[in-house]
């Protein structure tokens, strides 16, 4: 072997390190994120299958709400790289400011909006769901939406720490919040210790008081991080050009964001609509896909950072080569995580409830969605890759056309139309996948992305 040849195996070596220690605390971190919904759906599970779908129904409203936050954490992510790469710590640090000072004043409006009309906005969206179902979503809502504010600090923290590189952080925080959110559920869902058995409720109570610590840590660890200087002191002003470059990229990833969401709600009616077991069935194959989905959301973060900081650097020949190692990364792990899903379904969405017919419906479904692992890993890291390099105008037109205009319409004629059920719904699901994973992988490709200024 030439010795320019040992010089570009050695490089490609330490980006394959480089990708991994940014991506396993990232999976991990992502990984218990999604615990703390799962732990909620295999606790609520045991109540029954009314308290499982409204806890599914409840979710869909929050994680809407949650999506104004994309405006402002997804920009944060890639200035924030973009400027570490550019080795400059006190612009990265402003832009973090900035991004606290926005997020209180969404965040605020969100609280307030959800608390005054959280049930208006779920009878109104599942207004055929069974009115048992309906009334335990609304206290559920009720309660998570007094710790928004504090949710966002978490969010927002974590997304420029992880543009500054630093994914074990965030891990660690995320941690703590699970724990404490399976220790509240434990003592609040069943009435265990001194407190009284809330069921629903109590779910919602020990996931808030989880979000409140784990905010008011985030934002200690980020005031105190050495990475980049934050400094939350007055005056307390917005500055228009920080906040404009953030929204540039933010607002599209928000709409992004917030097409998925509307997508989201659109698909769960359609589930929703075929019954109490169908929809049971659906929230535990989702649980239970995540599994997969969460190691492949952490290298799209890995992506993301690297990208970013490449691009700061003024390397985009490096911003390529870490997007395409984090997909293939990606793709290895996720292909397991789909035969796993393939050849084991019964087995693994009995961990989440103890129902025949939701068991043998849900095993149908993670069995179809097998199949869209490999591309979903595609998909995942090259969009990472794509937010950045700051190109989320892309994302967006892409995920537009592949959930509202393929998933959907796609959805709605098998499921009801040609009368799939749950299946037909899945397999719209599937074929929405593998046709955005496809898009998405031409698209970093042609690298147009390299030329973007923010």
């Amino acid at each position: 072997m030439s010795v320019e040849h040992q010089v570009v195996a050695q490089e490609r070596s330490a980006l394959w390190k480089k990708v991994f220690i940014l991506a396993w605390p990232a999976i991990i971190e992502m990984s218990l994120q999604m615990t703390v919904g799962i732990v909620d759906t295999i606790m609520v599970g045991r109540l029954g299958k009314e308290a499982l779908a409204s806890v599914g129904l409840a979710n869909q409203i929050n994680w809407f709400a949650t999506t104004v936050f994309a405006a402002v954490s997804t920009g944060s992510t890639a200035l924030v790289a973009r400027h570490i790469g550019a080795r400059e710590p006190k612009e990265a640090g402003d832009v973090a400011r900035q991004s606290i000072f926005m997020g209180i004043v969404l965040a605020g409006s969100v609280m307030a909006i959800l608390l005054l009309f959280g049930q208006n906005i779920l009878h109104l969206l599942f207004k055929n769901s069974e009115p048992e179902v309906l009334s335990l979503s609304t206290g559920y809502v009720k309660i998570v939406s007094a710790a928004v504010i504090m949710n966002f600090f978490l969010m927002i923290t974590n997304a420029v720490l992880r543009g500054a590189g630093n994914t074990r952080t965030p891990m660690l925080v995320t941690m703590t919040v699970n724990i404490l959110n399976l220790v509240g559920n434990y003592f609040f869902i069943y009435g265990n210790g001194p407190f009284p058995a809330m069921g629903v409720n109590g779910a919602a109570l020990g996931t808030t008081l989880a979000q409140v610590v784990g905010g008011i840590i985030a934002l200690v660890v980020l005031l105190r991080s050495p990475l980049l200087s934050v400094n939350l002191k007055g005056p307390y002003r917005f500055d228009k050009k920080i906040i404009k470059r953030i929204l540039t990229i933010g607002l599209p990833a928000a709409f992004e964001q917030g097409t998925m969401r509307i997508g989201q709600l659109l698909y769960t009616m359609i589930v929703a609509s075929l019954g109490t077991v169908s929809y049971a069935a659906h929230q535990v194959a989702i649980n239970a896909e995540s599994l997969s989905y969460m190691p492949g959301w952490g290298f799209a973060l890995a992506a993301t950072t690297l990208v970013g900081q490449s691009l700061g650097a003024n390397d985009p020949d490096l911003a390529e080569k870490s997007g395409n190692i984090s997909a293939r990364m990606a793709f290895v792990v996720m292909s397991i995580m789909g035969a796993l899903f393939f050849l084991f379904p019964y087995q693994i969405v009995a961990l989440f409830t103890s129902d025949p017919e939701v068991i043998d419906l849900a095993a149908v479904c993670l069995r179809l969605v097998a199949i869209a692992q490999p591309p979903l890993a595609f998909l995942q890291t090259y969009s990472g890759g794509l937010r950045g390099a700051g190109d989320t105008k892309t994302i967006m037109k892409i995920t537009t056309m592949g959930f509202l205009g393929l998933r959907i319409t796609l959805a709605y004629l098998l499921a009801i139309t040609f009368k799939l059920g749950l299946v037909g719904a899945w397999i719209a699901m599937v074929v929405d996948l593998v046709t955005r994973s496809g898009l998405m992988w031409i698209t970093f490709r042609r690298g147009k992305w390299k030329l973007l200024k923010v």
